[in-house]
């Protein structure tokens, strides 16, 4: 340690002590004590609280040598429904009722903190529930005082964050006091399970000295620290040379070049930041797995609700202890806010994940992904804050809010689904009284020290972008396209899409009588004319074969049976190989073969018994691939298959994996066009999913919903009109209807484009760059360099040309069409800090330009993407709509659709299976 170092931490030291002696002589209530609001405001120069002075801005603090492990005890109130364990078997309540608990004294040690937790799933409004805290210090108690509980501070819903996340209090810092004492009281209404009171103590620093911020502002890119765990999670670029990017492209002349500004043209200064070290954070607590970006549009103010007369060195501990209660008591996987701010005007750096990064954090219920907080220490419900505190909530607002192009002034900012001013108050967002009313009341003042510490751009002037409109057409189908790099050997292919498999509106080919019907199949041609024809089943058991017609239409009865006592019936094809197609049916809980014969009728033939329990039988064709039709048997919670010998007979029945509990109605086609059988399911609530078949007697994740099939009963399937998929017949009321296939499908057949991907680490399904009607691909290879391979409408793509170098530095790179409004595909990123936009000019693109406003969302996804290895905007897949996502489970290789709606996005429906092959996607 230096000497002037050593000198300045003796000389805190002793204040320290001093500090010590003060406390020591003077009486204490058991909570520490909160300044009472005076007669001058918070702006006033150089005065606060009953005159006295205002903190002076610290540029240093006192901070442990290394991190330093928090310790939470974790007391039952109430009994353990689930959730955190407490400590078992201990009686902690001093009295209880059904509303009503107070726990028996608990004694604490060191600076200590508390909060009150419940189970999770037991939400509770502000005013369902109050919550009340006393300490002792000796003999004496203090008085009761209320522990702070706000149902708008947390994880989004539906985040992977949120599905652990406990309902609690906001922690109460109760120093150094003896024992602690905590009362839960509902009006007349149960407790929720679990209640537990939780102590927390911050741990001891083994050694501390004064040290400057880690973040001095003096290198933009605020990533010291983190860049080893950013590259491990392909979150980080590095730059190259002066962190400038290089474009070129063709023109008259050859080249075109273009560079851009630095980022301390760009944004404003960034504020000094504590780090998460210098608090002496502990990283083995926070669930890393859960670290997830989002975007910023906006800023919100909080305050900690804790005690105000904290000391500059007790800082670290108190943020340890937040951090402490939200990661094990409340279940968060890391302390909610991305920023804290002391009352010396010190910032500190919050949740992990990169001080100039778009980490989402659990601050404000509904809009984390879209937003950052910073949140003051203290309680400014009774206290204003000082000046110095406000001018850091300016510098670090003006700073953060830059880098992704927004103005600190802006009153109208798109956030989630709501719109906000850039800088908001926590209550502005949700019934809870965070910030405070004094600190609150600051927010104006606030902007304008944000807008005064704004930059002042000198390079190119910041535009408005529109909402992303990707183009991705890459083969001759008008539908959206994957280009996607093969892991294996780097290979580029594209994986066409084909609208989705989907059905057309009924068309009524029967007009009456069909209520009389009880079953109708469409079997393959029985009358010898090569149409497939149909068979009915009447009440009575009369069995009449109608002969098909070529517009999907059916004629005259042709055969007319009487097979009363039989059920079931299934057009099973040719069953015995003999030419001609069969039925089957159940008789007396025996399966009876109905072979067709030379002359137009049936023999008979019983065969296995056991059909008793089957809902259906169900004419598969050829399941298994060995050239012989097979059955499928449905009972009410199982799927069998029966495959066929080829002499009419068939084995035993096998399971089908699947859940089938659900589905009354089964039927078989090639409903997506590959070629093979697959399966058609309707569950009791009228929905229809294909399930594509394999070929080898299984089937994969389902695909649909088809439509119009809800009311339908006795429904069947063959191809009968239009294209080559299969369509569905049933009975609507009174008549006999068809609902076509639209002949669309998820995904073909792999495209070779001809290239080699291998080297590079982005792709991006561009749109027409270079405006020749075709689609292209960029793509950028590891060492920064973006490269053009140009389409042809087939899926081939030319070899590539060099575009520009330097984009390593870029992150976020992504494909969006054109938003800049010229007809041209653009591309837009994050660069020197800055969100910016790279628009196409016929050729290439030009230089960056700031992007102002951030971009307009297209469709809100889940919060929670974590699991998804691929999240790719693309056009929409049905060509209706302004837009989809694609995502890719990471551990199973399933792609999924989110469909784009006007508010928000559908659920889920499967694309493809067996694409973990694949290591890149555009």
């Amino acid at each position: 340690m230096r000497p002037s170092q050593a000198r300045l931490v003796t000389f805190c030291q002793q204040v320290l002590a001093l500090g010590v002696v003060l406390v020591v002589l003077t009486p204490a209530s058991g909570v520490v004590s909160l300044d009472i609001i005076g007669d001058r405001s918070a702006g006033s120069s150089g005065t606060g609280a009953v005159g006295r002075p205002l903190p002076a801005e610290l540029t240093s603090a006192t901070v442990p040598l290394k991190a330093v492990a928090p310790h939470v005890t974790e007391v039952p109130l109430t009994a353990t429904g689930g959730g955190f364990a407490g400590l078992q078997g201990r009686t902690v309540a001093g009295g209880a009722t059904s509303s009503r608990v107070t726990s028996k004294p608990q004694a604490v040690s060191g600076f200590a903190a508390i909060g009150v937790t419940w189970q999770h799933g037991e939400d509770l409004d502000e005013d369902q529930i109050t919550l009340r805290v006393r300490t002792r210090e000796g003999d004496d108690w203090s008085d009761w005082e209320a522990l702070e509980y706000h149902d708008e501070h947390g994880p989004d819903a539906g985040s992977a964050e949120a599905a652990k996340a406990r309902p609690g209090t906001e922690p109460m810092f109760v120093g150094e006091v003896d024992d602690v004492q905590v009362q839960a009281r509902t009006d007349g209404a149960t407790l929720p399970d679990d209640l537990s009171l939780a102590l927390v103590d911050p741990g001891s620093a083994k050694g501390s000295e004064t040290e400057a911020p880690a973040d001095r502002g003096d290198d933009a890119s605020g990533t010291a620290g983190y860049e080893q765990e950013y590259e491990d999670q392909g979150a980080l670029e590095q730059s190259e040379g002066d962190d400038l990017i290089s474009l070129q492209a063709a023109s008259t002349s050859g080249r075109t070049s273009g560079r851009i500004a630095t980022s301390s043209q760009r944004t404003a200064a960034q504020p000094t930041i504590f780090s998460r070290a210098q608090w002496g954070a502990d990283e083995s607590i926070r669930d890393k797995s859960s670290l997830r970006y989002g975007s910023i549009n906006a800023g919100f103010v909080h305050h900690t609700v804790n005690a105000n007369d904290y000391t500059e060195a007790q800082v670290p501990a108190i943020i340890r202890s937040i951090y402490a209660y939200h990661v094990k008591s409340r279940g968060w996987s890391d302390i909610g806010y991305n920023f804290l701010v002391d009352r010396f005007g010190r910032i500190w750096e919050g949740r992990y994940g990169g001080i100039d990064k778009p980490v989402v954090g659990a601050h404000t219920l509904n809009y984390n992904d879209y937003s950052f907080a910073m949140s003051a220490i203290g309680n400014y419900d009774v206290q204003a804050p000082s000046d110095a505190m406000l001018r850091a909530y300016g510098q670090l607002f003006a700073w953060k809010l830059s880098i992704s192009g927004v103005d600190p002034a802006s009153m109208s900012q798109k956030v989630g689904r709501s719109t906000f001013a850039a800088i908001n108050g926590h209550r502005d967002a949700g019934s809870t009284a965070c910030p405070g009313k004094y600190l609150y009341a600051q927010i104006p003042l606030i902007r304008t020290y944000a807008s005064q510490a704004a930059p002042t751009t000198t390079g190119p002037t910041p535009i408005a972008v529109s909402a992303p409109n990707p183009q991705n057409n890459l083969d001759a189908s008008p539908y959206p396209d994957l280009v996607v790099r093969r892991a294996s050997d780097g290979r580029g292919v594209v994986l066409p899409t084909g609208g989705l498999t989907s059905f057309q509106k009924r068309t009524v080919v029967g007009k009456k009588g069909w209520d009389k019907v009880a079953d109708v199949l469409v079997s393959p041609d029985l009358t010898g004319d090569g149409t497939p024809d149909l068979v009915t089943v009447d009440k009575r058991g009369t069995v009449r074969i109608r002969e098909g017609r070529s517009n999907g239409k059916f004629g005259k009865t042709v055969r007319k049976m009487d097979l009363r006592g039989y059920s079931l019936f299934a057009a099973a094809g040719d069953v015995n190989g003999d030419g001609r197609n069969d039925l089957v049916a159940r008789y007396k809980g025996r399966l009876v073969v109905l072979t067709a014969t030379g002359k137009g009728g049936f023999s008979r033939k019983v065969t296995r018994k056991g059909y008793s329990s089957y809902k259906q039988i169900i004419g598969a064709g050829d399941l298994n691939g060995d050239g012989r039709a097979d059955l499928l048997l449905r009972t009410k919670n199982r799927l069998y298959l029966q495959t066929g010998y080829g002499t009419g007979l068939f084995a035993r029945p096998q399971r089908v994996a699947g859940a089938w509990s659900k589905v009354n109605r089964i039927v078989t086609g090639d409903f997506n066009r590959d070629g093979r059988t697959d399966l058609a399911a309707r569950t009791s609530t009228g929905r229809m999913m294909v399930y594509p078949g394999h070929g080898n007697g299984s089937f994969g994740a389902p695909v649909g919903p088809a439509t119009n099939v809800r009311t339908m009963r006795a429904i069947t399937s063959a191809n009968l009109v239009g294209g080559p998929g299969a369509d569905l017949v049933g009975i609507a009321g009174k008549q006999l209807v068809i609902v076509a296939n639209r002949d669309t499908f998820e995904l073909g057949a792999p495209v070779d484009t001809g290239v080699s991907f291998a080297g590079m680490d982005l792709l991006l399904n561009a749109g027409d760059v270079n405006r020749d009607g075709f689609g292209d691909v960029v793509t950028r290879n590891t060492a920064g360099q973006l490269w053009l391979f140009t389409g042809n409408g087939t899926g081939a793509l030319a070899q590539p040309t060099l575009l520009g170098s330097g984009f390593g530095a870029v992150s976020g790179l992504t494909a969006v069409g054109d938003v800049t409004g010229d007809g041209v595909p653009d591309l837009i990123g994050t660069t020197a800090g800055r969100l910016a936009v790279w628009a196409g000019n016929g050729r290439g693109f030009n230089d960056p330009v700031p992007v102002k406003g951030g971009v307009p969302s297209r469709a809100g996804l889940p919060s929670d993407l974590s699991g998804f290895d691929w999240v790719l905007g693309v056009q929409a897949m049905t060509l209706k709509g302004g837009g989809d996502y694609i995502v890719r489970d990471r551990a199973s290789g399933v792609v999924y659709v989110y469909g784009g709606r006007r508010s928000g996005v559908s659920r889920p429906r499967v694309l493809g299976e067996g694409l973990g092959g694949y290591d890149l996607a555009g």
